[in-house]
């Protein structure tokens, strides 16, 4: 009579071998570094959520290609010529643990964190009047920026054309809506004062600041230090990262083993506006005509004997990026490639750097 065979371990599908189960030491415990947070609960939020978000980049404006229009009259009103210019190189770790270490706390007075966060084994201020002092405006004196009750009828009037209400049932506006000097200043809110991906909708938010901005002045301190604490609240891109390395450097935090840097975006001027415009008016023919069979190629013929002038200042803006880049001076060091070579108004015009 045969053996019966001794049972054996199943070892799952993937494996012919007996599984030996693993000894525990002791209680393993999720580790940070307190160099870098104050709290576990800081490395958490860190570990869950700031290291995973993305960071829009501030936009240098070219001032000389606005001064006569809305945009430059706010940065001249307001003394912003400093909050527009080439934004610092800006490092992706620094803003993470940055908005990490913000306390729930932070605005409130009789805390111990109030207007301070932890980076790096010490404390940096971090309120209104550091960021006013960070862009050198802590003297200026600003409008108290009162437009949340702003009739959003009032606003469509202020800054659209073409409708005269607020979108029934909608919270946002069509960013096509807005009048041409006024998507040109809303470029620059998007990117340096209420940062946002979603630039083709105008919130109710973005729509009170663009009405706002046209005949007042604003606090950015207030304004930003507010966006600040909000966006670290939420699950929102996080913002302002030039700003905020920048600070962390003014109050003594070491940089020199920063690696990875922010990537910067376009800087805001004529030519890139008109690149912008185009792109979109062609898009909104494409979702609306779609493709015509059998055009190709007459569209094509067409477009070679009567020449788009805005096509050309594309053209033109990629050939001033080759010249850019292939200058000497592209590859020299950050603070040398702040002087800029002569023949790109100084900086690089697909970053402002």
């Amino acid at each position: 009579m045969p053996r019966a065979k001794k049972p054996t371990q199943d070892a799952g599908p993937s494996s012919g071998k007996r599984k030996t189960p693993s000894k525990k030491t002791s209680k393993q415990v999720a580790l940070y570094d307190d160099n870098k947070f104050e709290t576990e609960e800081a490395w958490s939020v860190y570990k869950n959520d700031t290291s995973g978000r993305g960071i829009i980049s501030e936009r240098r404006v070219l001032t000389s290609d606005f001064e006569n229009e809305v945009l430059g009259q706010v940065i001249a009103r307001n003394r912003w010529e400093t909050f527009v210019a080439t934004p610092r190189v800006a490092y992706v770790e620094i803003v993470k643990e940055f908005y990490a270490n913000i306390h729930d706390n932070i605005d409130n007075p009789e805390h111990p964190q109030y207007h301070r966060v932890y980076m790096r084994g010490q404390y940096i201020p971090f309120s209104p009047l550091t960021i006013l002092r960070y862009y050198g405006l802590e003297n200026m004196e600003t409008d108290v920026f009162e437009a949340a009750n702003t009739n959003p009828d009032d606003l469509v009037i202020s800054i659209c054309q073409g409708i005269d209400h607020w979108p029934i049932g909608s919270s946002t506006l069509d960013y096509r809506n807005l009048l041409p000097q006024v998507r040109t200043l809303d470029k620059m809110v998007s990117a340096n004062l209420l940062p946002t991906m979603h630039t083709s909708t105008v919130t109710m938010e973005r729509a009170r600041l663009l009405h706002w901005l046209q005949t007042k002045t604003l606090d950015i301190g207030n304004y930003i230090f507010a966006n600040v604490c909000h966006i670290r609240g939420n699950r929102r891109c996080l913002a302002f990262p030039s700003l905020i390395t920048g600070i962390c450097e003014l109050h003594g935090i070491d940089l020199s083993h920063e690696i990875t840097t922010v990537k910067r975006t376009m800087q805001i001027d004529r030519i890139g506006i008109r690149s912008s415009e185009l792109h979109m008016h062609r898009k909104q023919e494409q979702r609306t005509q779609g493709p015509i069979a059998g055009q190709g190629v007459l569209a094509d013929d067409h477009a070679s004997t009567h020449a788009d002038p805005m096509a050309e200042d594309t053209t033109h803006r990629a050939a001033e990026l080759h010249q850019w880049r292939t200058c000497t001076c592209y590859t020299r060091s950050t603070d040398s490639r702040d002087s800029g070579c002569p023949s790109t108004r100084g900086g690089d015009p697909a970053t402002g750097a």
